[in-house]
């Protein structure tokens, strides 16, 4: 005879998780469309590079090919040091084999796989050499969170033609250019490195760097080719951005949501929002005017927030 109220539970337990596992697909769901969206918007030559959020590679377990087939490179940062924004400090062993068995197996598959942790000393760049045998990343260590110095490579300096993503073997990723006086100090700063990749803000309080600059920036100090990638956050608006609203300031519009708790002026969106994409879209044509080879696509995790806040799904 059947238990009818065992029967009841269990149909209650199995439509809560349902729901609540559609619920997340969704939020993942729409933030691929959107990369897609922004695939579509550019040539197929622009490099797209998305930053964390490597869960979106996947679906019931394994790669999703359709959306690995979007990008060409991805990152994951505090693999090994800065978790939860603790400069030099270990990341837990627990959140790193996690991320691990996301990033390993989309480097298997051949997307180039860039590591970015936060910390200092030898023996920490020693540590993430070993580890980049192993599993074929490019890891760098930043001597800020904020991502605003330049810094010594964990691989040596080279002075050969980088075509490719697949041909780098160290980065720069600088962000945030206050500590230079202005665009000027900040571009020659760049021009006189010897970095494969440069993952970079190319602009200064909106002032962007010209096409002729992006051009020379596309090669080393010592005359090898390397790759210029813009940085573009998907899923926070900025409030020192050239889109952004004075009015915003007094009400914003429904598509933001709140100010994130770790960065002051960036603001979690609702990145399906038809005016938020619009607004991306443009300033993506912008990059594609001053000729960078492609774009770092941040805050792509943004769908984490909306999977943790909001058992229904928003509008």
């Amino acid at each position: 005879m059947i238990n009818i109220r065992k029967y009841i539970l269990l149909l209650f337990f199995s439509i809560v998780c349902f729901s609540f596992s559609a619920t997340n697909n969704v939020y993942k769901e729409r933030m691929r469309d959107f990369i897609k969206e922004l695939r579509n918007n550019t040539n197929k030559e622009k490099i797209i590079i998305t930053q964390n959020g490597n869960e979106l590679y996947f679906k019931n377990g394994k790669i999703d090919n359709k959306f690995f087939a979007l990008t060409d490179g991805t990152t994951q940062e505090s693999l090994y040091y800065g978790d939860i924004l603790r400069f030099n400090v270990p990341t837990a062993k627990g959140l790193k084999n996690e991320l691990l068995e996301l990033t390993i197996p989309i480097r298997k598959k051949g997307k180039p796989v860039f590591i970015i942790n936060y910390g200092k000393g030898q023996k920490k760049r020693e540590f993430l050499k070993k580890e980049d045998l192993k599993t074929k990343f490019v890891s760098e260590l930043l001597p800020s969170f904020n991502a605003d110095k330049l810094y010594e490579t964990i691989e040596d300096y080279n002075d050969e033609d980088i075509n490719s993503l697949s041909e780098v073997k160290n980065f720069l990723c600088l962000l945030n250019p206050e500590n230079f006086s202005d665009i000027d100090e900040y571009y020659q700063a760049l021009r006189n490195t010897n970095y494969d990749l440069l993952l970079i803000e190319v602009s200064y309080n909106n002032v962007f760097f010209t096409k002729e600059q992006i051009e020379e920036l596309k090669v080393k100090d010592n005359g090898g080719k390397r790759i210029v990638i813009a940085y573009l956050s998907i899923g926070e608006a900025e409030d020192y951005r050239y889109y952004w609203k004075k009015k915003w300031n007094k009400k914003k519009p429904k598509w933001i949501i709140k100010e994130n708790e770790n960065w002051e002026g960036n603001y979690i969106v609702k990145y399906w929002s038809p005016e938020w994409k619009n607004i991306i879209k443009e300033y993506q044509k912008k990059l594609d005017e001053i000729g960078v080879d492609g774009y770092l696509l941040d805050t792509v995790d943004t769908y984490q927030y909306f999977e943790e806040n909001y058992k229904k799904i928003l509008e």
